[in-house]
């Protein structure tokens, strides 16, 4: 038997408690409009971002619509029933992925035409062994995302490039960080990851950096596309912010 970890409730998942508490009290009712971000900061006490944070899950959980220009509104029509704490945990999870997975494609998909321009034997060796790695270990989930986190540090390495390295290695210990928060279950299947790192090495190999580039972004939407497969009724349009 498998045993999720238990999670110490962050403060944008108390913002959101907060407010969905509202909706159930009848204080908060569908199509009211909400306070800024800036009154909402004020009142809960809390920094901007954790407000930002909140409401972006809020969002993908279908009980907000934000507008630009107009603000923030209850939707008209909430969902039915009372989500879990563990829901949102796991909405906040997904809503702080899918950032990280719009920042890394721009880095990265980037940083993969750099290395297509700029990797040496050295760099394309060490690519080689960390997919290597991934093939190997396909079946076992953590070792998996370690290799394939290596693999995209190995990459920004390819760059030569200190910041976007430097760069990387703070986003690859955030995203393990939030990954974490959903295992045991796998954000992206582990064969397809293979094969478009496969794909990635082959191009950086032949100097091909638009080809890359393009198998790198099919090799970070994998997430996005298991992420809307286990929260299928996440509301998965992005909306503008404020």
């Amino acid at each position: 038997m498998t045993f999720r970890l238990i999670q110490k409730h962050s403060a944008p998942v108390l913002v959101m408690r907060e407010i969905l508490d509202g909706i159930e009290s009848g204080q908060l009712k569908p199509g009211d409009k909400l306070p800024t971000e800036r009154e909402l900061t004020k009142m809960f006490g809390v920094a901007r971002s954790t407000i930002r944070e909140a409401i972006s899950a809020l969002t993908l959980l279908g009980y907000l619509e934000v507008t630009q220009g107009r603000g923030m509104f209850l939707s008209k029509s909430l969902p039915v029933g009372k989500p879990s704490d563990f829901d949102l945990d796991d909405i906040h999870a997904a809503a702080t992925i899918m950032d990280l997975v719009e920042v890394r494609g721009v880095l990265e998909c980037h940083n993969a035409r750099l290395a297509a321009e700029r990797a040496d034997a050295d760099d394309i060796h060490r690519i080689r062994q960390a997919v290597i790695q991934m093939k190997a270990t396909t079946g076992d989930l953590e070792p998996f995302i370690r290799h394939d986190f290596d693999f995209h540090i190995a990459l920004a390495n390819a760059t030569h490039n200190q910041m976007i390295h430097a760069m990387m290695k703070r986003i690859v210990d955030k995203v393990h960080r939030e990954y974490e928060k959903f295992m045991p279950k796998a954000l992206f299947r582990r064969d397809e990851a293979t094969l478009t790192a496969e794909q990635i090495l082959t191009h950086l190999f032949t100097g091909n950096g638009e080809a890359a580039a393009e198998q790198m972004a099919a090799h970070l939407n994998l997430v996005s596309k298991e992420l809307k497969h286990i929260l299928p009724n996440a509301q998965w349009i992005r909306k503008k912010r404020l």
